[in-house]
């Protein structure tokens, strides 16, 4: 079978995806962003991975601190979505826009209007493609409220392909 590049990455974009904030901490330096590359990938112990961009902030705090936080966001909010997807070169203190609070196990910062939330210490890492799996022990979290994480496809956004 020919190789078919608008093919594949059409297949690849019918992955369905959450749409969440990730939370970093190294010392007093914290930072939200918005990703969609995560899962789970293991029961015990309870393991959490994520990819982030092998050039963002994101990923200097992870290196830095060693821990992560995944925030599920609800439906309609795509003001935070859009506003923590902007590099904190160009939009400074993303934090002080948005109430957030530090987790109890890692102090990683969370955002206040999750509708849940979990804290993960990094347990490895490796360069995959543009980006940097995390794999994290899950140590913490909660269910805040009863509405659903919102979706990438509901968004209506693409990341992907």
């Amino acid at each position: 079978m020919a190789d078919n590049p608008d093919g594949i990455a059409a297949a690849l974009l019918t992955q369905p995806y959450g749409i969440f904030l990730v939370g970093t901490r190294d010392g007093e330096q914290r930072n939200l962003m918005t990703a969609n590359w995560g899962t789970q990938c293991s029961f015990a112990p309870r393991l959490y991975s994520v990819f982030i961009e092998a050039d963002s902030r994101t990923r200097k705090l992870i290196d830095g601190g060693k821990v992560f936080t995944v925030c599920f966001v609800p439906p309609d909010s795509e003001d935070v979505v859009s506003h923590f997807t902007r590099p904190a070169e160009v939009a400074g203190d993303k934090l002080g826009d948005h109430a957030f609070f530090d987790a109890p196990a890692t102090g990683a910062p969370v955002y206040e209007g999750s509708v849940a939330w979990f804290e993960c210490r990094v347990t490895e890492s490796r360069a995959a493609g543009d980006h940097i799996q995390y794999i994290g022990e899950v140590v913490g979290g909660e269910v805040r409220t009863g509405d659903p994480a919102w979706t990438l496809q509901q968004l209506g956004w693409e990341y992907g392909g």
